[in-house]
């Protein structure tokens, strides 16, 4: 009898989401929750991703770095001038859940400029409160039979 050898299959390796959107209900625009660490392949996939999805001058989005833990500095400054370009097309675009040392990744990567003008305005610690508080209502809270969240 001869014996069927069968290779050993290798895990297929998927990525871990870097991004998802979570639609709002009633405040008119969408999240976007950033995951993890983002270096330039991950910033291109999320630059890409923002200007598919926001097509129309009335398109609002979040993007909540709340849960990012480090960012490839070199890279943010196309990912900033991609955002940018949205906004001159009309779309609303904010930033929030900026952590000091990922507003300090931006300074030292030359974008503090442009960084004021794309994050929520907030003049102290309750206004920064108050626009992180603002992209997790547009989220939903948990159990309350509210939007899905989509993973990509």
């Amino acid at each position: 009898m001869m014996r069927a050898v069968i290779a050993p299959r290798a895990p297929i390796g998927a990525d871990r989401p870097t991004y998802q959107w979570e639609p709002g209900r009633g405040q008119g625009g969408t999240a976007l929750r950033l995951y993890g660490l983002l270096g330039q392949r991950e910033l291109q996939r999320i630059a890409d991703t923002v200007q598919e999805r926001c097509r129309s001058p009335r398109d609002l989005v979040w993007i909540d770095f709340a849960d990012v833990v480090h960012l490839d500095f070199r890279e943010l400054g196309e990912f900033i001038r991609s955002q940018e370009r949205q906004r001159h097309r009309g779309a609303s675009i904010w930033f929030t859940g900026l952590s000091p040392y990922l507003r300090a990744l931006f300074q030292v990567a030359g974008q503090g400029p442009a960084l004021s003008r794309l994050e929520w305005p907030a003049t102290d610690e309750a206004g920064r409160m108050a626009g992180r508080n603002a992209a997790r209502a547009l989220r939903g809270t948990p159990g309350d039979g509210g939007s899905e969240r989509v993973e990509i």
